[in-house]
């Protein structure tokens, strides 16, 4: 059985219903790998933007800048590790500016 990386599990699949989902997905992918991101990087940041996805069980391109801020803010009382929370920011910047074009304020440094 062959290794898959996780840009070639990452389909777009037109026939679901989260085919919008699933073209963000496979963009964010790409742009990660682009990037440089190595594989184990790549898999955090998507697993960070999945849960965002199932918090609120909707396509994150439907989101408000609100809704991600109150997410982030209700993932920081649950007080995780530093790491794990800088981890879930990044990717939750990188995921808005970059893949949807969003320049939030609240992925600006103050």
């Amino acid at each position: 059985m062959t290794k898959r990386n996780i840009t070639q599990q990452a389909t777009v699949n037109p026939m679901s219903d989260s085919a919008s989902v699933n073209a963000l997905k496979y963009q964010f992918i790409t742009g990660m790998e682009l990037a440089g991101m190595v594989d184990q990087s790549r898999k955090r940041y998507l697993f960070a933007v999945e849960q965002l996805i199932r918090h609120y069980w909707c396509s994150p391109a439907e989101l408000t800048e609100q809704q991600v801020h109150d997410y982030m803010l209700e993932r920081h009382r649950q007080d995780p590790a530093k790491t794990t929370f800088k981890l879930m920011h990044f990717a939750l910047r990188l995921f808005f500016r970059e893949t949807l074009g969003r320049d939030w304020n609240l992925f600006k440094k103050k």
